[in-house]
């Protein structure tokens, strides 16, 4: 009702609120003006006058509150910060030292081989290739830099040995004498087949246990003797690491002798290793004994210690900014003024004090005595207030809002409820003069389902503002309820259940405890003892909230003629009458009508416009075909109707299908977009088949155009100009044959441009820019919907083919 006013009945609503708001903060006039006093303690370098305070009261002990805070900031540990990149470094470092001994795998195994071949019959294969193994470590350990530093060769072994099924077997002589035999010849796996035992399983462990022990956090010896800062030597340190860290947590504290060394962190990898290997399951190799635990434990933390380094770097930075947030928490220190006592002597120099006191002293007396004339000042402030908040509602609609219906209709919305909030906080103060029990949160989150997140949270903010004016200026009141509001906007983003407005209050109800916590530990002791009542409030309100939110949306949807996508999931119900019968009595519009719900939403999802509208109604828009499903290709069975009436005829019964649903929608009470929808899906489009077939049969110029356009109206909104292109894209693409990407492509560019150069979006808020979007998104829908199978081949050359195997007419050989 409210959308269809004109200009007048904007004024008319903005003067209502006006007066309802003035009203409703008139009843709480605030404090006299006290800026002139104020002016004179803040330019004064020399009192003029004698500060004496009236009455006791508190005030803060700056020196006191200076000294608590340097205290606060004094217990903060310096921060550390894990070096990613020596972490990285050090762990590529270790992948070098892995990838060179596996880059000697032929070299081991030759070696290997050569051994085998010069044993004899006495020797086991196991202690010959042991022999040759421990010889190639020494070589290697003094041929590459690598392991130059290794402490012995011998750690190099448990790496380098081979799986001894991988080995060839010693084929020996037989001289039939009682001396060993010499081996001839190797017999089994060919040269290349051998595989390392361990040292796969050795890389994994080594890098993980390196990466933890260096992401963990290590220092070089007096690392910390600087990280003062000229404070007392830190007991403890917090360290801090970036998202690479290996399963740790991102920030920690730290005593400072768990924080390890260099020389620490060598010990640390090898537990670590040794743990590790332990409780690994693996430790046989194709029923070879396996090296014990802390042999191979001792080889991987040898090899990681080579790049063993300090990680931690100290960051002065953020240092201070935790002692900054630590002095900012500490509560102000307070000291008592006595009535009568001497806040500023005459003649004397300000000081820091005496200017705090003053001002505190300054709010405690204007907040306890109201002159007369503060009235009549409270009021005008009133007024301007109010009308400066109207006017700044009123003027970002355009910003806020993307329909060119929408900045009426969401005025008027945003203005009652604005309206609503106050005239409940004035009625709830009589009751409750704290405040906390006004459902800002209901209302913002109404707006918000109602309108759009923007302005719910714009005209939430000024509501709150009020608000707090209207409880005597309390800026408490303004937190939470600010907090709760804009919580429960940024939850109902979309809204597609009913529990989804639940969890909202929810949201915003635990948001409001959290920040009334803690205002309550930020504020002085009278309002602290009133925690559990307040705590109690914020939850009640909450609560109250969640049952308002659903039982006045209905209403105002009906009252302002506002279709949610609550509702307009109800109407996406298949099982809906209409659908059912449209299922029944069209069954192929009905599948076309489903198929293009599809791709409508993806289409309008892509450009930012409400997919499920246009999904909703793509179902709906073909529902005047019910009445004549015989006239549509769709729904015919090889006989058309239209080769026995005149192209004017079947012209007149094509288009007619608009009107006929449209009132159809309108006789089952379906919600405005989708009846506008079905009105201008079609647009003026011009009916080109029976127009062309009319040109055939007459003269030119006894064609009227006009009689061959659909009525229209053009697409009024970017959700039905969408349900235009996808319609005429998802009917055309049929008669397309051998549909493919180019072709489809090509058709989809055509329509388009066509339906552009028609004037069909002229009316609606299409850009270039979504158009191009449209064609991409709907081209790649199609195509996917549309797309071919792969042809089997035929298997020839063959007598007999195998059971599971289906010969596939039209295939060629392989």
């Amino acid at each position: 009702m409210f959308s269809r006013g004109g200009a007048w009945m904007d004024r008319l609503v903005m003067l209502l609120a006006f007066a309802v708001l003035v009203a409703v903060l008139a009843e709480y006039p605030g404090g006299g003006d006290e800026s002139a006093a104020r002016e004179s303690i803040e330019t004064e370098e020399i009192a003029t006058q004698e500060w004496q305070a009236a009455f006791a009261f508190e005030t803060v002990d700056l020196q006191a509150t200076r000294e608590a805070r340097e205290e606060a900031a004094d217990r903060v540990p310096p921060v550390y910060i894990v070096d990613g990149e020596r972490v990285e470094n050090r762990i590529r470092s270790l992948r070098e030292r892995i990838n060179a001994l596996r880059d000697e795998r032929s070299a081991v195994e030759h070696a290997i081989r050569e051994a085998l071949l010069a044993s004899t019959s006495e020797q086991s294969a196991e202690e010959v290739v042991s022999r040759a193994v421990h010889d190639f470590a020494e070589d290697l350990s003094e041929r590459r830099s690598l392991f130059h530093d290794l402490e012995s060769p011998a750690l190099l072994v448990p790496w380098l040995k081979p799986r001894m099924d991988t080995l060839p077997t010693r084929v020996f002589a037989d001289d039939g004498g009682d001396r060993p035999n010499a081996a001839v010849r190797l017999e089994g796996p060919e040269p290349g087949a051998m595989e390392f035992a361990h040292l796969s399983e050795l890389a994994v462990h080594a890098r993980e246990g390196l990466e933890r022990v260096l992401a963990g956090g290590v220092v070089s010896p007096g690392a910390f003797s600087g990280a003062a800062e000229a404070r007392a030597t830190p007991v403890s340190v917090h360290i801090v690491r970036d998202e690479r860290s290996a399963g740790l947590p991102r920030s920690e504290g730290k005593a400072l002798g768990d924080v390890p060394t260099v020389g620490d962190a060598a010990i640390a990898l090898g537990t670590l290793l040794e743990e590790r290997l332990q409780q690994q399951e693996h430790m046989e190799a194709n029923g070879e004994a396996a090296m014990d635990a802390g042999r191979l434990a001792a080889s991987a933390a040898a090899l990681a210690r080579l790049d063993l380094r300090d990680t931690l770097v100290h960051d002065p930075v953020t240092t201070a900014n935790h002692r900054e947030t630590a002095r900012n928490a500490v509560d102000p220190v307070m000291k008592s003024i006595r009535r009568l006592e001497i806040m500023q002597e005459q003649g004397r120099p300000w000081t820091e004090q005496s200017r705090s006191d003053v001002r505190a002293y300054l709010e405690r007396k204007y907040a306890n005595t109201e002159p007369g004339t503060a009235v009549l000042a409270s009021l005008a402030a009133y007024m301007i207030f109010a009308a400066l908040a109207l006017t700044a509602i009123r003027h970002t609609l355009p910003m806020v809002t993307g329909r060119r219906d929408a900045p009426r209709k969401f005025l008027h919305i945003a203005l009652v409820i604005l309206c609503a909030i106050l005239v409940t906080g004035w009625v709830i103060s009589f009751v409750a003069p704290s405040g906390f029990l006004v459902p800002v949160m209901a209302g913002a989150v109404l707006l918000a389902i109602l309108t759009n997140a923007r302005l719910a949270a714009i005209t939430s903010l000024v509501a709150v503002v009020m608000l707090s004016i209207q409880y005597n200026h309390d800026w408490r009141l303004l937190v939470v309820m600010g907090a709760m509001a804009l919580t429960g906007v940024l939850s109902v983003h979309t809204v597609r259940r009913r529990g989804d407005m639940a969890a909202a209050g929810a949201k915003a109800t635990a948001a409001g405890l959290g920040v009334m916590l803690a205002v309550l530990l930020a504020a002085e002791p009278p309002f602290i003892d009133m925690a559990p009542q307040k705590l109690a409030m914020i939850a009640l309100n909450g609560f109250a909230c969640m049952l308002i939110i659903p039982g006045l949306l209905p209403p105002l949807e009906r009252l302002f003629g506002v279709t949610t996508d609550i509702q307009l999931l109800e109407y996406s119900d298949l099982n809906n009458d209409l659908l059912s019968r449209l299922a029944m009595e069209a069954p192929a519009t009905y599948s076309h009508s489903l198929m293009l719900g599809q791709l409508a939403e993806a289409a309008a999802s892509a450009v930012g416009a409400n997919g499920l509208q246009a999904r909703v109604a793509a179902y709906y828009h073909d529902i005047g075909k019910m009445r004549r499903p015989e006239y549509f290709a769709e729904n015919q069975a090889g006989v058309n109707i239209h080769d026995a009436l005149p192209p004017r005829r079947s012209a007149q019964a094509i288009s007619a299908h608009v009107t006929d649903g449209a009132a159809l929608a309108e006789k089952h009470h379906l919600p405005t977009p989708l009846v506008d929808a079905i009105r201008e899906h079609h647009g003026t489009t011009l009916i080109g088949c029976f127009y062309q077939r009319a040109l055939a049969q007459h003269k030119a110029e006894d064609v009227s155009e006009e009689e061959y356009r659909y009525p229209g109206p053009k697409p009024q909104s970017r959700e039905t100009a969408i349900l235009m292109i996808c319609d005429g894209v998802e009917s055309g693409v049929r008669s397309i044959k051998h549909p493919g990407e180019q072709r489809i492509c090509e058709f989809v560019n055509k329509l388009v441009d066509a339906r552009a150069a028609d004037g069909q979006f002229d009316e609606c808020d299409l850009t270039l820019r979504d158009l191009d979007v449209i064609k991409r998104v709907v081209s790649k829908r199609v195509l996917t919907h549309y797309h071919h199978r792969a042809e089997y081949p035929e298997l020839s050359g063959r007598a007999e083919q195998p059971p599971n195997v289906i010969s596939m007419a039209g295939g060629t050989d392989p």
